[in-house]
């Protein structure tokens, strides 16, 4: 296994690994940014090669939101096109989300949810925008005196840190609760089932993990820090053997 933020980085070079791991017939995921929209004949050799599911950072579904982190290569009027290249190659999405940004409003969680329901995104990874030191975002937000955590155990893309733009700190939080709980609803699971058969026992079981896993992160971290759940299962990964 090796990690890689954006496996299409240098597409010469994906060419070149595809072709080696087709022979051995894995199943593979991978990270990609939201410009594979141009690439079709890659997608084709991607799922030739067995690829299985992409991890894509969306961000935003506000064009406003992308426009203010200047993510050159998202286009939220390109979003619907994107999903469906993937989808009708029987590739899976794990679409990620970030919350907080300064052009959302609360409308942001019910507009997300729509359309993440409505393109039936597979999985989804939700995020609260953190402001991490060392960083403009950072340095901006300071600034604005809209720095209120200065405790980095929180800086963990789970806690409000700072003030938002155009809604609450708590309505943020709760806002980030809320559409994670709605996704993985029985409800919303059964809306966003994939049109192939055959993807629906990975799918479900993702989905189901999903639930559970949240229920239990979210009752752990009424009783203890983020910062000892990571000492925790950092503790639980040394005793697995």
């Amino acid at each position: 296994m090796f990690i890689d933020d954006n496996f299409i980085g240098d597409p010469k070079w994906t060419r070149e690994l595809l072709k080696e791991i087709k022979p051995l017939k894995l199943k593979w995921n991978a990270a990609v940014t939201s410009n594979i929209v141009d690439m079709p004949k890659l997608l084709d050799e991607m799922k030739d090669s067995g690829c299985e599911s992409l991890f894509i950072g969306f961000e935003s579904i506000n064009s406003k939101s992308i426009d203010c982190v200047h993510k050159v290569q998202n286009s939220v009027s390109r979003y619907e096109k994107l999903v469906e290249e993937i989808h009708k190659r029987g590739i899976m999405i794990n679409a990620s989300f970030v919350f907080g940004l300064d052009e959302d409003t609360v409308s942001v969680f019910k507009d997300t949810l729509e359309w993440i329901v409505k393109n039936k995104i597979e999985t989804v990874t939700s995020h609260i925008l953190t402001p991490y030191p060392g960083t403009k975002l950072y340095s901006s937000l300071l600034e604005e005196n809209r720095i209120v955590d200065y405790n980095l155990s929180n800086y963990n893309t789970a806690h409000v840190v700072y003030k938002p733009k155009n809604m609450t700190a708590e309505e943020l939080y709760k806002g980030y609760l809320w559409i994670y709980k709605e996704v993985y609803t029985f409800k919303n699971i059964i809306k966003r089932l994939p049109r192939a058969k055959k993807q629906w026992i990975p799918f479900l079981a993702f989905n189901l993990f999903y639930r559970k896993f949240g229920k239990f992160t979210e009752a752990l971290c009424d009783i203890v820090s983020f910062k000892n759940i990571g000492r925790f299962f950092r503790w639980l990964s040394y005793s697995i053997k």
